[in-house]
């Protein structure tokens, strides 16, 4: 066996969600801040900036192979190319899942030779995006890597699960002991098989995951293991690391792993391509995070129609691991995957207040008195008396206005930097109570309170009151807006934040 390990090659394989990589030519399809040369700013220097700095991020990590999400078209991938060949780590082959014109593509780069490619159309619509399947020659083994990029967080599970469903199948399609790696921006989290049921936005599924239940990497409900993977199981490298590192997006202080690396059984074993044990890293060079640890996403400004500022990289980390062409071998230590859920933390009597200071995530909370001060459609405040307010998103249907309750409150969660309540067991109902002392004033407005009155001019978005003061004012029925220049009053409204400013609401 020695000559073979001495003789064995070692290669880097990497995921990338580059952020919106658009080229420069109108097709129709674009968004609407990457229509070329309008008032946005993408222009040829925006589209250069933004070229040399992914390139730069490729370069740095050098990798052998890289799957690439969000790519417009073969012209912009070119160019991305080339512009890493510019800055010394040439990937002389490419490859674009373009046979739908979808905004953003699936997309890779080699410094291996193609043997095949193929493309996977979940449903055959334009609401999801073909998946990229190529096999590729490693020194004389070939490799099939399929690069994903599932739909967003902003529509539920289901959709996942039609990108998954037709991804399995064709992995099951495949001849027995293929090398294979399943990568790229899955907008799932490691272990959504725990925090989907807890959704009321994204479970549409009864707890159905695409990643965790369709790809298995999770089964009787416990994650898949490097020593006892089976076909057609999947192991997600993120139970590489420990938890408290699993994490590649960081969305208003949310951290979670959307990107993955997910291998076959094929890669523990003793032939062809292996997995280079505890290799598996997220790729955190300093100049890809601001001053105050946010990532460096490419920037656009927040006023003037949000114009590209032409700086910043991506709101994704890039995520690698190294192979092998020798046998697999296990390091002594196992994975830090936890194989059981998480015991409930010990219960405690907290303020409102408390919450805001309190990790996201499941929580055992009592809160001996809060108020009902508001509830519209799937959205109610509660509130302490002489104490702070918060929201409750969806778990409202035993909460009545006005009443006060004993509630245990068992899940937080930041939603673009509103802290919520996404699950709650009312212990107690106190009673009708005064609701009126419990509304804030104009001059103390914060967040998930309730604004007794205000009166001001509406001016485009704004509500100016007091000496020189103004509010977002969001309207959510756009022909119920006031006029411009109109005087307003408003009695009983939401003061919420969206990212992180304040604004009224109008549900």
């Amino acid at each position: 066996m020695l000559p073979a390990l001495l003789g064995a090659q070692t290669l880097k394989i990497a995921t990338y969600n580059v952020e919106n990589l658009f080229d420069l030519r109108k097709d129709g399809t674009e968004y609407t801040e990457y229509i070329p040369n309008t008032g946005y700013g993408w222009n040829k220097q925006t589209f250069r900036a933004k070229i040399r700095n992914i390139a730069q991020v490729i370069c740095d990590l050098k990798p052998d192979i890289i799957g690439l999400q969000e790519i417009e078209s073969d012209r912009a991938l070119k160019a991305l190319q080339n512009g890493v060949k510019a800055c010394g780590h040439p990937m002389p082959y490419r490859l674009i899942a373009d046979t739908k014109p979808t905004p953003v593509k699936t997309a890779l780069l080699s410094r291996f030779p193609v043997l095949k490619r193929r493309e996977i159309d979940p449903d055959g619509t334009l609401k999801t995006r073909n998946i990229l399947e190529a096999t590729l020659n490693v020194k004389g083994r070939p490799l099939t890597v399929f690069v994903n990029h599932w739909k967003s967080r902003s529509g539920p599970e289901s959709r996942r699960i039609v990108s998954a469903k037709a991804l399995m199948r064709r992995l099951r399609a495949l001849a027995k002991k293929t090398d294979y790696i399943v990568l790229g921006d899955f907008n799932s989290d490691w272990q959504e098989w725990r925090t989907l049921p807890d959704s009321v936005r994204l479970n549409d599924t009864d707890g159905l995951t695409g990643i965790n239940h369709i790809l298995q990497t999770v089964v009787d409900n416990q994650p898949v293991t490097k020593r006892a993977i089976h076909p057609p199981e999947h192991y997600d490298l993120w139970f590489d690391l420990p938890p408290q590192r699993r994490w590649s997006h960081n969305f208003y202080g949310h951290k979670t792993a959307l990107d993955h690396i997910l291998l076959s059984a094929s890669l523990f074993d003793k032939q062809g391509i292996n997995y280079k044990d505890k290799s598996f890293k997220v790729f955190k060079p300093r100049y890809l995070f601001t001053p105050k640890e946010a990532i460096f996403r490419w920037q656009r400004a927040k006023h003037r129609r949000g114009k590209h500022l032409g700086k910043g990289y991506s709101d994704h980390l890039p995520i690698y691991a190294l192979f092998t062409t020798a046998p697999y071998r296990p390091k002594q230590k196992e994975s830090h995957a936890p194989l059981t859920a998480p015991k409930p933390t010990s219960l405690q009597t907290l303020r409102i207040a408390d919450l805001y200071t309190q990790p996201v995530g499941w929580v055992n909370i009592t809160i001996p008195k809060a108020v009902v001060i508001y509830k519209k459609g799937r959205v109610a405040i509660i509130k302490e008396p002489k104490g702070r307010g918060i929201l409750v998103y969806k778990d409202i249907k035993r909460l009545k206005k006005g009443h006060a309750y004993t509630l245990q409150i068992r899940k937080l969660y930041d939603y673009k930097g509103l802290r919520e309540i996404t699950r709650l067991r009312v212990e107690k109902d106190l009673g009708p109570t005064a609701m009126t002392p419990l509304l804030t004033q104009s001059d103390t407005l914060r967040p998930n309170e309730v604004l007794a009155s205000i009166s001001g001019i509406y001016r485009r978005g704004y509500l100016y009151y007091g000496k020189g003061k103004k509010i977002k004012l969001y309207v959510k029925d756009k022909r119920k807006r006031p006029r411009n220049g109109t005087h307003v009053t408003l009695k009983n409204v939401r003061v919420s934040t969206y990212r992180h400013r304040l604004e009224l609401v109008l549900e």
